[in-house]
């Protein structure tokens, strides 16, 4: 650290400084540990690119050694599986049996596996779940350790290869979910219905290939409508050749549920397609929780975390984007609005735009109000063109406040 510090590599001398503190409070609270136990293993499983049992020995409170099993088959984070692979450890252990097995997951023949384990080492070993306390603590770092392990093994792309297969294999896919597009919909009002497209390959957004549509027809508000208007568009694009929608998915999300699904699945019939089609069903959080059918099956994702993260990166980016292009089109209706009204230009509109975000809250605004944003004569020139001579001008002392949403 003084060295890189005299060097003025000031960035490493920082990161060696924080590497000794850390070490001298690992040594502050292992001495605490020392304390509560002496001899102990814990145990610690994850699943990722690959599944990793990961075992932390500890003397004294002291770390002296720490094994680590890698697997390519996923493996359920269940205490069967654990009590599984805690005898396929142990009956190859030779020597240095630990007092004490501290395991993340009780498994249901804890009884059976410690009379086991106590056979094995000709004394007693005790099978142990902590819920709290140093002994938890000891736990979540043999967690932490078989997490980190798996990062260390495998690359990112891996990493998105196997979360992919994972989904191929829970929503029984028959081609491997390369390709993934998700739609969204977003309203306000019969006339500001638009759709967003989003698109996902080997797990990551395909920018260049997001579409946007804005739905028409409709008499009134109707997500179900719009989306079978939207992806049957899309489709229908496909099919005529558009070089820019020729590339079919391998699977559809539709923000929604399994209705939602449903109006995706009618318009892909219509078209004379087949594509696997998964509403993605929302928790009070607003947080993908699990994917739907159209017969209203659902297929629950939280067990997995990469699955549950990727799904859930979709739905996200796929509600942002539709977002985004709604705001874009009020935005744009608004300013198409005020450049009907003589005196207002670039300048005053981007105002108006900003602090009334809406035709409805310049409408009800006051000369007052509106002079408050705007030079008085502009502000006369906008109340003017929204309430004509002779039109009843109540809503000149309505009470409307920059901010209103339309």
């Amino acid at each position: 650290m003084e060295q890189a510090a005299g060097e003025l590599r000031f960035e490493r001398a920082a990161e060696l400084r924080d590497r000794m503190r850390a070490i001298e409070s690992l040594e502050n609270r292992q001495r605490v540990i020392a304390t509560a136990f002496s001899d102990t293993d814990a145990v610690g499983f994850a699943r990722g690119a690959k599944s990793c049992f990961a075992v932390l020995h500890f003397v004294d409170g002291n770390l002296v050694g720490k094994d680590a099993e890698m697997m390519d088959e996923p493996l359920e984070d269940d205490g069967e599986a654990l009590s599984g692979l805690v005898r396929q450890y142990y009956g190859a252990h030779r020597g240095g049996w630990p007092r004490s097995i501290l395991l993340p997951t009780e498994p249901e023949d804890a009884q059976e596996l410690e009379a086991l384990l106590s056979e094995y080492a000709g004394r007693r070993v005790y099978i142990e779940t902590p819920k709290r306390g140093e002994r938890l603590r000891l736990i979540e770092s043999a967690q932490l350790n078989a997490r980190e392990e798996i990062l260390r093994r495998t690359t990112a792309a891996q990493r998105r290869s196997k979360t992919l297969e994972w989904l191929q294999k829970a929503l029984e896919l028959d081609a491997f979910p390369q390709r993934i597009e998700a739609f969204d919909i977003s309203n306000l009002g019969a006339d500001g219905i638009v759709a967003a497209m989003t698109v996902h390959v080997d797990g990551k957004p395909l920018k260049r290939d997001y579409r946007k549509f804005r739905i028409r027809d409709l008499d009134g508000p109707d997500d179900y409508a719009s989306m079978h208007q939207a992806v049957l568009r899309r489709f229908a694009r496909a099919k005529d050749g558009d070089e820019k929608f020729t590339s079919l998915p391998d699977l559809l999300l539709i923000d929604g549920g399994d209705t939602h699904a449903a109006s995706a699945g009618r318009a892909l019939r219509e078209l004379g397609l087949s594509v696997p089609v998964f509403g993605m069903v929302k928790d009070d959080r607003h947080r993908t929780r699990a994917l739907v059918d159209a017969a209203g099956h659902e297929i629950g994702i939280q067990g997995n975390q990469a699955v549950f993260a990727l799904v859930g990166r979709i739905q996200e980016e796929t509600h942002r984007f539709a977002i985004e292009y709604q705001r874009s089109l009020r935005s744009e209706s608004f300013a198409s609005k005020l450049d009907e009204i003589p005196g207002v230009g670039a300048k005053r509109r981007a105002e108006l735009i900003k602090a009334f975000k809406s035709v409805k809250a310049v409408r009800e605004a006051s000369i007052e109000q509106l002079a408050l944003v705007v030079p008085r004569n502009t502000a006369r020139a906008v109340y003017d063109h929204f309430h004509p001579e002779g039109e009843n001008s109540a809503c000149a002392s309505s009470p409307a406040l920059p901010g209103a949403e339309d």
